[in-house]
C-alpha cells in the first residue's frame, strides 16, 4: 500500500507465488496482498478517499459512489428511491461531523472521514466507510452492487479494514482498535460481526468491554443482558447528581441546580431525570440539554 497526493491505494501485484509459499499458512496481511499471475482476468484496486467535496478524487467518483448506494439500499433493504437519493446518501455517508486533522503522531493519511473504495476492472463495486481517529478505526458502513451479494463483501471488507488498522498502528501505535459498530445478537445480517477473534462488546450497564465468548451464551438466553458479570461494579450510568447535569437556558450554560432555581412554572424534574438515566452521570455533565 502506497500514499500519494490523491489518497491511498493498493494493487495486487503479478508475482506468482512459490511452491512452498503455498504449503504455509498465511498472516492476514499476506491474504490480503495475495499475488495473482499478469494472466489474471480482473484487477482488484482499493483507494482510501477523504471525505471532502473539495478533494478532487472524492469529487469524480461521487456520481458513481452515490448511484453504487442507491442501487444498494433498493436491492438489499428494499429501499424506495426517493429513501436513497443523491442528497439522502450525502446527508447518511458524507456529511460527517468530523474534520480533517494531521498529527505529528498521527497516521499519514490523518483523521477524519473516508471511503474506502473497491475498483474492480475499472469501476467502484464497493465502498466501505469508516472514520479514523487517534486510538482507532471506526467502520461506519458498507454498500457494494448487488451482482456482489454472494461473495459476502462485509466480512472481506472488515479483513481489509482489519488489516489496514495494523497498518496505521505501525505508524501510530495508540491507533490499536478496530470498531465494527453495534451488534445485534438477533440480526443475521450482523452474526458475521461476532466471527473476528479477539473481540470484544461493551456492557450497556458497566461500560466494560467484555469477550465475545463470554457475551454469547448471554444473548442466546435474553435479547438484552448485562454482559460484565462482576456484581461490585454499579450501573455507570447511574444518576448520582441530577443537579451538576448541564443545560442551555436562555443562551447560557448552566448546571440544572442553577437553572432549577432560576425557572419558573411547573418542575421539569422528573423529564430531565429521565434524560441523565439515559445518557449516565458522564454525558450529563458534558452534554447540553436545551431548556426553553
Amino acid at each position: 500500500m502506497r500514499q500519494n497526493g490523491d489518497g491511498v491505494s493498493s494493487t495486487v501485484s503479478p508475482t506468482q507465488p512459490t511452491p512452498s509459499q503455498n504449503n504455509q499458512s498465511k498472516t492476514l496481511e499476506e491474504f490480503i496482498s495475495e499475488s495473482l499471475p499478469e494472466n489474471s482476468a480482473h484487477c482488484l484496486e482499493v483507494r482510501l478517499v477523504p471525505v471532502n467535496f473539495e478533494d478532487p478524487q472524492f469529487m469524480a467518483s461521487y456520481q458513481q459512489s452515490s448511484a453504487l448506494y442507491a442501487q444498494y439500499q433498493m436491492a438489499i433493504h428494499g429501499d424506495d428511491p426517493s429513501e436513497c437519493s443523491e442528497s439522502e446518501f450525502k446527508r447518511f455517508l458524507c456529511d460527517s461531523p468530523l474534520e480533517a486533522e494531521y498529527a505529528p503522531d498521527g497516521p499519514e493519511v490523518g483523521y477524519g472521514s473516508f471511503h474506502q473504495q473497491y475498483w474492480l476492472d475499472g469501476r467502484i463495486v464497493a465502498v466501505g466507510v469508516i472514520d479514523i481517529l487517534p486510538t482507532c478505526v471506526s467502520s461506519v458502513y458498507l454498500y457494494y452492487h448487488p451482482d456482489f451479494n454472494s461473495l459476502s463483501l462485509g466480512s472481506y471488507s472488515a479483513l481489509r479494514e482489519i488489516a489496514f488498522t495494523k497498518q496505521l498502528q505501525k505508524q501510530s501505535p495508540k491507533l490499536s482498535y478496530y470498531y465494527l459498530g453495534f451488534y445485534i445478537h438477533s440480526c443475521p445480517k450482523m452474526r458475521y460481526k461476532g466471527q473476528y477473534r479477539p473481540s470484544d462488546l461493551l456492557c450497556p450497564e458497566t461500560y466494560v468491554w467484555v469477550s465475545i465468548e463470554r457475551c454469547i451464551p448471554l444473548l442466546d438466553n435474553s435479547r438484552y443482558a448485562r454482559l460484565n458479570q462482576d456484581p461490585d461494579l454499579g450501573d455507570a450510568r447511574a444518576v448520582r447528581d441530577l443537579g451538576r447535569a448541564l443545560v442551555l437556558y436562555r443562551r447560557t450554560v448552566m448546571p440544572y441546580a442553577a437553572y432549577s432555581r432560576k425557572r419558573k412554572g411547573s418542575s421539569d424534574e422528573m423529564e430531565v431525570q429521565q434524560y441523565a438515566s439515559l445518557v449516565g452521570q458522564d454525558c450529563a455533565e458534558r452534554i447540553l440539554l436545551y431548556r426553553s
